[in-house]
């Protein structure tokens, strides 16, 4: 099978030194998430839409995929301590406190806005002229794996408004979990099928987390990237190899962040990172991002994948810039 280059760009704030190296080397020594046995993941089929992953025997998160779902979703996402991370409209109604804006903006969720002219991220509905959107259907299991890192396995279906499926996804999750934090490893690979595949520009995509009402920016969240920009001004449009928010809930204070490893499609990525909540990595916007750049097309052709590599952590505690790093150069370490 063949991939697309990921087209790989230097992001100089991360190279390797013996500087950084000497840091990473003393922080891994002395956190305690660093080094320790992991707990042990369950990943428990509920019902026939959902599986319940849980570390020891605490929920951590939940793979859901019903009928009633625009795509395969993760909620709920819980802090160490059993805490909400995300907003709960619009899987659930009436929770008090909650924004009802952007009702596609379900959970945890890899979907994009233009795929050959068809919106796979919003919730549009269909018409006698206008097609509606595009639906992602979870179509099966290849795996699920407890242990010390619980594995997922799925495949699932980019289908078009006409019924055609113009993208086959294949994904596996890998939960991790210590004493005081989460990570889930999410590797995304998509095929384009009978025809050729067109991600055209545009800032709607990709990798996205609607987080709870606490961590936006008008609360106590705080967006921070690599480059040490803060807040969502700041952050939003640039390309960064993570990007960490970093907040209070109920108390706890918590770093929420996503991050894209090397060998993912286009890295490093740009960020969709809106104070009101949205927080997305998507590789493909470039003419939103950068006014006055040329749009950036990436096509494949039938029977041609590209690689989407993500990792989402969970940390108690706001965890620095030199922190965040040294957690990157950890999940960069891995293979995908």
């Amino acid at each position: 099978m063949k991939f697309l280059s990921n087209r790989v760009r230097t992001d100089t704030t991360l190279r390797r030194s013996g500087i950084v190296a000497a840091a990473i080397l003393v922080f891994c020594l002395t956190n305690p998430a660093f080094g320790e046995s992991h707990h042990a993941v369950r990943l428990v089929k509920t019902d026939p839409a959902r599986v319940d992953i849980y570390v020891g025997k605490d929920l951590f998160a939940s793979y859901q995929y019903g009928i009633g779902f625009h795509k395969p979703i993760f909620h709920p996402l819980l802090s160490p301590k059993g805490h909400r991370l995300l907003r709960a409209y619009p899987m659930e109604f009436g929770v008090p406190d909650e924004h009802t804006d952007h009702w596609h903006h379900e959970g945890i969720s890899f979907t994009y806005g233009n795929v050959n002219g068809v919106d796979f991220w919003s919730k549009l509905s269909g018409g006698r002229d206008k097609p509606g959107s595009g639906r992602i259907r979870h179509t099966g299991f290849t795996r699920l794996e407890d242990g010390e890192k619980g594995v997922m396995e799925t495949t699932s279906d980019w289908i078009a408004p006409s019924g055609k499926v113009v993208l086959k996804q294949d994904s596996r999750m890998t939960i991790g979990a210590g004493s005081g934090w989460r990570t889930l490893d999410l590797r995304f690979e998509l095929t384009a099928q009978e025809k050729a595949v067109t991600f055209n520009d545009t800032k709607e995509g990709m990798m996205a987390i609607r987080v709870a009402p606490n961590l936006r920016e008008d609360r106590t969240g705080r967006y921070l990237n690599a480059q040490g920009l803060e807040l969502s001004k700041a952050v939003w449009g640039k390309r960064s190899s993570w990007v960490a928010l970093r907040g209070s809930v109920q108390g706890e204070d918590l770093t929420l962040a996503i991050m894209n490893h090397p060998e993912s499609i286009e890295f490093p990525t740009f960020w969709h990172a809106r104070g009101y909540g949205l927080f997305s990595a998507n590789p493909f916007g470039k003419k939103d991002f950068q006014k006055g750049s040329p749009p950036l097309n990436v096509s494949l052709e039938p029977g041609e994948s590209a690689l989407f590599l993500y990792r989402i952590l969970v940390h108690s505690g706001h965890l620095s810039q030199s922190r965040m790093a040294a957690r990157y150069e950890e999940y960069q370490a891995t293979k995908p």
